[in-house]
């Protein structure tokens, strides 16, 4: 396989993983939506709150699933430069690996639990 042939495969892979993240997007905004509509309703009763609070994990579960197959979409594309010999682009592109600020990496799962924790805080504080 030449290096042209692995990062092309990534790159396809990235951009059907961008589209399943846009809809992540479109989710958690909805989410959003359900927990301010709670909020601002007098008359919210504990089943919308339970069903929204289900729905938000939910979502977020999918959203970092999202990010980990973005993760192993680039983790696959560099150990496969390492396989073909191409150490300059190995060494390069491992740096994307090892950054904490990586696709999957520990921000962007932080920053999923935030959205999380922000979404049920405001389905379940009270007015």
């Amino acid at each position: 396989m030449t290096e042209y042939q692995i990062f092309n495969m990534m790159y396809v892979g990235f951009i059907s993983n961008s589209m399943y993240f846009v809809g992540m997007v479109l989710l958690t905004w909805l989410g959003f939506r359900m927990a301010n509509n709670i909020y601002n309703s007098s008359d919210a009763n504990m089943a919308a709150k339970l069903f929204t609070s289900l729905y938000c994990v939910l979502v977020a579960a999918m959203l970092f699933y999202t990010q980990q197959i973005g993760a192993a979409i680039l983790n696959t594309a560099v150990s496969n430069l390492e396989v073909n010999g191409f150490q300059e682009s190995f060494e390069r592109m491992g740096q994307y690996v090892d950054n904490p600020l990586t696709i999957g990496g520990t921000v962007q799962t932080l920053f999923v639990v935030l959205v999380l924790l922000f979404q049920l805080a405001i389905t379940w504080r009270s007015k």
